[in-house]
């Protein structure tokens, strides 16, 4: 059982546990962001800052040739807050989702299978964005169920990563949390992990302090997070 929460809670305003269970209330991983093989960190931290501002628990970011990288003044932070797993291999990455009943949904504004409005959203949804440039990769094509398109009305064929990723997450999450048959929020037994995680990533020094807690060494309460 992940004690973490129950240990480091003194250590927290009220304010930061009422925000967290307020947070925690609204996420979900019925959508889940997959980016593949990003270069810039720019758009890989504002895929990042979308998914946390959308409810996003868990993203998934794919390096093939290209290492993840943050851009803080970009991502202010919000990859803190989220489940941030990390593949080599696009294939290996998609079929692990698809075994966790996620149906594998790339994005491209070359096809016109489907729209953010349109697209199923009855079971888990894995919106997959390709790199800056060539978009999805061949391995990410082979492997989809189906094609996503944002409706563009100008001369410009496709928006940016970062802003079709926006686009795309605020579309479909809505649509989700709007779909009272869908249990779309994180189930209350993954509650102590997430809360484990955000606390320990808020208190200083949480690792150390947890150690001495457990250890029956309990320090003063210093001024709470």
């Amino acid at each position: 059982m992940d004690d973490r929460y129950a240990l480091l809670a003194p250590y927290l305003t009220d304010a930061r546990k009422q925000r967290f269970g307020d947070v925690l209330g609204q996420r979900t991983n019925w959508v889940t962001a997959v980016t593949e093989d990003l270069f810039d960190s720019h758009n890989i931290s504002a895929v990042l800052r979308s998914c946390d501002g959308f409810g996003i628990q868990t993203a998934h970011v794919i390096e093939v040739q290209n290492p993840y990288q943050v851009s803080p003044g970009v991502a202010k932070g919000a990859a803190k807050w989220l489940d941030i797993e990390r593949h080599t291999d696009t294939t290996h990455a998609l079929r692990d989702l698809k075994s966790r009943g996620y149906v594998i949904c790339c994005t491209t504004p070359h096809t016109d299978d489907t729209t953010p409005e349109e697209m199923p959203i009855d079971r888990p949804v894995a919106l997959v964005f390709g790199s800056e440039g060539p978009g999805i990769s061949e391995a990410a094509r082979a492997e989809a169920d189906l094609f996503v398109r944002i409706p563009m009305f100008g001369f410009t064929e496709s928006f940016n990563i970062s802003v079709a990723a926006a686009l795309t997450l605020q579309t479909v999450t809505r649509r989700v949390r709007a779909m009272e048959d869908l249990d779309w929020r994180i189930h209350e037994r993954e509650h102590p992990r997430i809360l484990g995680d955000w606390a320990s990533r808020t208190v200083k020094d949480a690792h150390n302090l947890l150690e001495r807690l457990r250890n029956g060494g309990v320090p003063p309460l210093p001024r709470p997070e």
